[in-house]
Formats: structure tokens, sequence, C-alpha cells
């Protein structure tokens, strides 16, 4: 997917210390800050990063229609790109996964929105919050419970929706985080 022209990393991090890498040359759970990171929060291995680090793009970069206030440093949301294990029904490769970065992120003034397009249009959304560092972060299909507001177009109901998957969420036994675990 072809990267949004214009559209840099600038001061955002995020990726370098919300997510998940396991790399043969880099091995970090997520909510910790990656050793890489110099002071002034720049890659120090940038030129030789791994592949993982190298083929990540989050979804802000990728995605034309979203405004500046996406960058998730800005937004407390990280898109990620779900390449597989959807749904049936849904195309592979086409999914998003929404990891909010606190539970303050659900008041995004934009992410009802963008929720409704992606859900009309059938792109697979996973809402997901973050866990604390060692353990994996909670996981949930978001299209069929939010698909009814959605057609009725009733922001309300679709953001009482995601409320109530937050606390759906927030309150799941959470598993360890090791290495050779995917996250969910």
């Amino acid at each position: 997917m072809p990267l949004v022209p214009g559209r840099v990393c600038g001061g955002c991090t995020v990726c370098c210390s919300e997510l998940h890498i396991e790399a043969a040359e880099l091995k970090k759970l997520a909510g910790v800050r990656c050793p890489n990171l110099d002071g002034g929060g720049l890659c120090a291995i940038y030129a030789t990063r791994p592949g993982t680090c190298r083929d990540f793009e989050c979804g802000w970069k990728l995605t034309a229609t979203l405004s500046d206030a996406w960058r998730p440093d800005r937004s407390g949301i990280v898109l990620i790109p779900k390449t597989k294990g959807n749904p049936p029904g849904f195309q592979e490769g086409t999914g998003v996964q929404i990891v909010l970065l606190r539970r303050e992120a659900l008041g995004f003034p934009e992410l009802p929105g963008a929720v409704a397009a992606w859900v009309r249009t059938r792109v697979p959304l996973f809402l997901t919050l973050k866990a604390p560092v060692g353990l994996l972060a909670a996981s949930a299909f978001l299209n069929t419970l939010v698909e009814g507001a959605v057609r009725r177009q009733d922001r309300a109901a679709l953001i009482q929706v995601l409320e109530e998957m937050v606390e759906g969420l927030s309150r799941r036994k959470l598993e360890p985080a090791t290495f050779g675990s995917a996250p969910r």
C-alpha cells in the first residue's frame, strides 16, 4: 500500500514503544521503549533496522482520508493494517486493528466517523485496548457489534457500543506475553 505523500512520523515514536516486536534482531514487549531509540526520539540503527521495523507503516501513514490529528502520538490510537485472520466473509489483507493506547482515546472525535465509514465498506475492524507491559492486549471483532448503529447512522449508539466494548475489554483476564506468542 503506498504511503500518503508528505505524511511523516515526525516526533511520533509510538510504533517504537507501544508495539510488540519479535524479530531475530530485536525482541521487545509492547509498552517497552525500543533500546535503539536515542535521546532525541530517533532510531540509532535506522539504516540497518530490522525488517519488521522497516516494513511496518501505521494506518495513519497509509490512509489519505485520515487527518493529521490521527497521528498516533496525537490521537492515542495506532491503526495497524491486519493482513490475516479476518472472519469468514471478509477479504484477507483488508483489516484494521484499532489500538487504543489509553481509554480516553475512545473520545477522539474522528473515531466514530472513521469506524462507520470502514464498516460501511466492509473493512474488518478489531478493537484493541493496550495492556500493561508483559501482558497480551485484549482485542475484539468490531463490525458485527456496530453495524446496526452504522446502518441507522446513529452516532450516539455507535459511541455507546464502542464504550461498552472498551469496558468489556478492560475486564478480560489477560495472558502473559511471551516471545513466540502473537498478540491477539
